[in-house]
């Protein structure tokens, strides 16, 4: 086989690489044991085996920001990152999932953006900033919940055009609102001719269940967000 992205059991890396290079990336390399797509300052790169990663590094390539899609486990070792891996999920189907009609669903307005930030990032200073979430507002939409006339929660999409920053305030859980979100997302994504995915850590056990409730498809392998060295020495000397 000449192309990784072919593999039956790569399925979910392929939706999700060919996204990338179909909204703004370039595909750099695809042979039957890798393949590069480089979205913005970041290159996505799904692999057969660690030993494959090590190679195709030594050669030049990967020397930047690299997300590594379904790849195995023991790529956190030659990361050392201690951080729990997460996995992607893609939505695979041909039609998207219905959305409970007793949730009304909008899309919010730029003004909300330090609501959004708030309780998305809490008190994590690395996170985006106001204008970072007013930007993806604008730009990609975060949808909110309207329950008994007051937000209850909300969806949006990461800069990559993965599903993301999920959140359903505390008063509202328990109520089927953060599935009629992500359902929501995936049918808006749909629309655009885009494959809607995601990335959850595996130590998140209630957003790996909601994933396999809607219908998504998970990875055969792990994901990891690993920066470039002269990013990582940055960090250090902050």
């Amino acid at each position: 086989m000449s192309n990784i992205l072919e593999r039956e059991d790569k399925r979910v890396e392929a939706a999700t690489l060919f996204d990338a290079a179909n909204n703004g990336g370039e595909v750099t390399l695809i042979d039957d044991r890798i393949a590069i797509v480089k979205q913005g300052n970041w290159e996505k790169c799904t692999a057969l085996d660690v030993s494959d990663i090590e190679e195709y590094k030594a050669k030049g390539y990967l020397s930047g920001n690299v997300v590594y899609v379904g790849v195995p486990l023991e790529a956190q070792k030659l990361f050392k990152l201690s951080d729990a891996p997460c996995k992607t999920f893609a939505y695979l189907k041909a039609l998207p999932p219905e959305v409970s009609a007793d949730i009304t669903i909008k899309r919010l307005a730029p003004s909300l953006a330090e609501v959004v930030r708030d309780k998305y990032c809490g008190e994590d200073e690395d996170g985006y900033s106001v204008s970072d979430i007013e930007n993806i507002m604008r730009t990609m939409g975060v949808f909110g919940a309207i329950v008994d006339g007051k937000l209850a929660g909300f969806i949006g999409r990461h800069n990559d055009g993965s599903m993301g920053m999920l959140e359903v305030f505390d008063s509202f859980r328990r109520r089927g609102i953060g599935g009629a979100l992500e359902r929501f997302l995936i049918g808006y994504v749909m629309t655009f001719m885009r494959v809607p995915h995601c990335d959850v850590y595996i130590d998140n056990a209630a957003s790996l269940a909601l994933q396999e409730k809607i219908g998504l498809t998970p990875s055969g392998g792990y994901t990891f967000w690993v920066p470039s060295e002269e990013n990582i020495q940055a960090c250090q000397i902050l």
